[in-house]
């Protein structure tokens, strides 16, 4: 990042700033080796300039400004996939101070580089006011101005405003979910929030009772559609829970909230993250040793009928129908056709996903240990001639063919994460090539429509990003004073 923003911009100056002495030295010496092997760069690394180029930790690099900063926060997961909360000097009393005089030391930008992400720092397991500006700030780096709109309040103690409520919350608990109480900003509350699992700080699912907040609307127009409108604008799912319907028959409603929430919980994916249920049981299915190939032919899909919807004539996204394929006596085999049928429909398709598909044949409804380390060996061992991992999504093998296939009407369609780079690439050259000259955001918002986002920001941007990089690096596209050209 350093010898690339230098080539960008060399008239800028620029500094970096770690969080610790170790890591300093592990950068100055990175550095140090790369002026070795590109030494026409030396002249931006002149000492004697009166804003020169500085590495320096946390705790000595105040008083010191360049117009750009890149701040690294150098913190990660150990091998367990356990992130400590020791943030070193953030972590003490004053530690926000630090922050504040890290990111405050750029006239023209900061750029942040770290192996986590917001959500894997646990508010709950610290007191520190450092590592909740950092949280924050991280959270901002990545979403912008959007994330101050989503800043809430909310209680880990129990405050409902009725019996009513107190009920559902009871049944929510019992069931297992983590549920926060009056979670909101300023004195608009939402009355239950259901808490992700694994995701600190995000709720899944708003449970709206008819409570005091409802009844205190003026209209019964604010009552019923204002309120969930305006939540579902910003990003939240809306479950309303009638109390005479819970009073009649709570066992029916109890199980419709269940699969509302559980609903929720399957589309609420953020790169990569599983939500699964970590303690089912983790024995390996071991396939027979016998060599064998299963040939997965690509298959052409004539349903790119052009509409209002679909004006660039993509393909709509079907999901394999894993019955299709008839049952084997060797399981070793019947798997390996049935990844076969669900790659030949949908690649490019992300590993989870594809493990999503084929749980239901080991009796699960969620992707388990056992059905991962499964898939993994079937594709890895019997597959490999017709198969291929490129990351996190499963390919047919040696095909030039890269399908776009956007949500059917009317469908959620598919969690960013779960849409390969090279897919969002194809169909942003297609949208470019019928859309002379459109501007990179607009390419941005006329691909993420097209996938079935309807807003834009944090992943679905980055995604984004990522997708177009790719298409200049290979050529296919250019930016042309922001504009895409083919």
């Amino acid at each position: 990042m350093v010898f690339e923003q230098i080539k960008k911009f060399p008239n800028r100056s620029m500094g970096v700033v770690t969080f610790s002495g170790a890591q300093q030295q592990a950068v100055e010496t990175a550095i140090r080796q790369f002026r070795l092997q590109n030494q026409e760069f030396e002249n931006y690394f002149n000492e004697d300039k009166e804003d020169a180029f500085f590495i320096k930790n946390l705790e000595n690099v105040q008083g010191d400004e360049r117009d750009t900063i890149i701040f690294s926060i150098g913190y990660a997961k150990d091998p367990n996939g356990v992130i400590y909360m020791n943030f070193g000097p953030l972590s003490r009393n004053g530690g926000y101070r630090r922050l504040n005089v890290a990111i405050t030391r750029a006239k023209y930008n900061v750029k942040l580089v770290g192996s986590i992400y917001p959500t894997d720092i646990k508010l709950e397991s610290t007191n520190s006011e450092g590592v909740k500006m950092l949280r924050s700030y991280m959270d901002f780096a990545i979403n912008g101005a959007e994330m101050l709109q989503r800043e809430l309040t909310y209680s880990d103690t129990v405050d409902v405003e009725s019996p009513f409520e107190e009920s559902v919350y009871d049944f929510l608990v019992k069931n297992g979910y983590k549920v926060a109480t009056q979670v909101g900003c300023s004195g608009y509350r939402i009355d239950l929030a259901v808490k992700h699992p694994t995701l600190n700080g995000r709720f899944v699912l708003g449970v709206e009772c008819d409570g005091a907040t409802y009844h205190s609307a003026r209209t019964a127009r604010e009552r019923d559609r204002l309120r969930q409108t305006v939540l579902e604008d910003i990003g939240w799912e809306i479950y309303r829970i009638w109390s005479t319907d819970w009073i009649k028959d709570p066992v029916t409603e109890g199980q419709k909230l269940l699969e509302a929430v559980n609903k929720a919980m399957s589309k609420y994916m953020d790169d990569g993250f599983d939500i699964s249920n970590k303690n089912e049981e983790e024995d390996v299915f071991v396939p027979d040793d016998e060599f064998w190939t299963v040939e997965v032919p690509v298959e052409q899909s004539n349903s790119n009928k052009v509409n209002g919807d679909n004006p660039y004539g993509f393909d709509y996204y079907q999901e394999a129908n894993v019955y299709e394929i008839d049952r084997h006596p060797d399981d070793t085999i019947y798997l390996a056709k049935v990844i076969s049928h669900v790659i030949k429909k949908e690649y490019p398709i992300h590993f989870e996903l594809l493990c999503k598909r084929i749980a239901c044949l080991f009796g699960n409804q969620k992707a388990t240990v056992k059905v991962r380390n499964s898939a993994e060996y079937v594709i890895n061992n019997k597959l490999y001639n017709s198969v291929e991992r490129k990351g996190n999504f499963c390919w047919v093998k040696n095909t030039n063919n890269i399908p776009v296939r956007i949500p059917q009407p009317y469908d959620n369609g598919r969690p960013i994460n779960y849409i390969s780079t090279e897919e969002i690439a194809e169909a942003m050259f297609q949208i470019a090539s019928k859309s002379f000259g459109i501007t990179l955001d607009g390419l941005y918002v006329a691909t993420a429509r097209a996938f079935g986002f309807n807003r834009t920001g944090g992943n679905i941007n980055l995604a984004m990003q990522k997708a177009c990089d790719f298409l200049i690096k290979t050529g296919r596209v250019k930016n042309s004073g922001g504009k895409i050209i083919i």
